[in-house]
């Protein structure tokens, strides 16, 4: 007869060793559930357009108010399909979250939580995310001669004042696909 802790043992080595897709539903359900089922605004399927890679956005049962973010695809060998990378968390603001996303996979697990500011748009079609800055500000000027305080050096480059975030693949605003941001041919 087989003894309870023997049991218990076997039972957490297999589910160790079992993939975190093999818990995750497959794609086209995901579609599926997008398609039959009634979201929040910020439930769905996004992309991060500066990698390319798609997360399901789900609610979270064991957080109420919470997010989970998944993985569906990815260029990036380190993540695998299921891999959950953050977490949405509510505010008082309905479009504003606090998103904790992991930054490093170290050994088969997430470490490292980034914690930074997410704000839905208004349309529901974009995620912008701020992470913390710190800004060292140095004023040599002060060092010069007074001619000098008068020439000022600056570079400004654009890129830096693109929003960084996430962009809503799926479902579209009008629940069928399309996005207000491509052309829809009939």
């Amino acid at each position: 007869m087989l003894d309870l802790r023997h049991i218990l043992t076997s039972a957490l080595i297999f589910l160790i060793s079992v993939p975190t897709y093999a818990f995750f539903p497959s794609e086209s359900f995901i579609w599926n559930w997008c398609d039959t089922g009634i979201l929040n605004p910020v439930e769905g399927i996004w992309e991060y357009p500066d990698d390319g890679a798609r997360v399901c956005i789900e609610a979270d049962d064991t957080s109420p108010g919470s997010f989970t973010i998944t993985i569906i695809s990815t260029p990036d060998c380190r993540l695998n399909y299921g891999d959950v990378i953050g977490r949405l968390h509510p505010t008082v603001d309905s479009r504003q979250f606090r998103l904790e996303q992991w930054t490093r996979k170290d050994n088969m697990l997430f470490s490292k939580a980034e914690q930074c500011a997410a704000t839905l748009s208004t349309d529901g079609e974009s995620i912008r995310v701020k992470s913390p800055k710190i800004k060292f500000k140095v004023n040599l000027n002060t060092l010069l001669p007074r001619f000098w305080r008068i020439v000022k050096v600056s570079y400004d480059d654009p890129t830096d004042r693109l929003p960084a975030g996430l962009v809503k693949i799926y479902p579209g605003y009008d629940h069928n696909g399309s996005l207000r941001r491509k052309i829809r041919i009939l």
